[in-house]
C-alpha cells in the first residue's frame, strides 16, 4: 500500500503542479504535449495515475477485497502513462524507467 501512497501523493502533486504552472516543463516539451496545454497534461495525469493511485490504496486500507483488482489496474495505468509520455514528450528522464517499475511492482504484486 505504501507504493500506491507515494505515487499517488507524488502524481497529484504533479498534476497540481502542472495545472497551476508551478511546474515548467520548458517551451520545448510544452509545446508537444496535447493542446500545447500543460493544464490538460496536469488534469490527464490527475485522471490516468493520480485518481487510480489514491483509489488503489484506500481500497488496501480498507481491506477490499477487490483491492488486488484497484491495484492491478492502476499499476497498468501507471506503465502505459509512462509509455505514453515517452512518446509525446519525446524526452527521458531517470524517473521514467523508476515508476515504470513502481507500476509493475504495483501491478503484479
Amino acid at each position: 500500500m505504501s507504493a500506491e501512497v507515494a505515487v499517488a501523493v507524488g502524481a497529484i502533486a504533479g498534476s497540481i503542479g502542472l495545472m497551476v504552472r508551478s511546474i515548467d516543463l520548458g517551451s520545448v516539451i510544452n509545446a508537444r504535449l496535447p493542446f500545447e496545454s500543460p493544464q490538460f497534461a496536469g488534469g490527464a495525469l490527475f485522471v490516468v495515475v493520480g485518481l487510480p493511485m489514491a483509489t488503489a490504496a484506500f481500497a488496501a486500507w480498507r481491506g477490499s477485497r477487490r483491492d488486488d483488482l484497484w491495484a492491478a489496474s492502476a499499476g497498468a495505468l501507471l506503465m502505459g502513462w509512462i509509455v505514453v509520455e515517452i512518446g509525446v514528450i519525446q524526452s527521458f528522464s531517470w524517473l521514467q524507467p523508476t515508476l515504470f517499475a513502481f507500476g509493475a511492482a504495483i501491478a503484479f504484486a
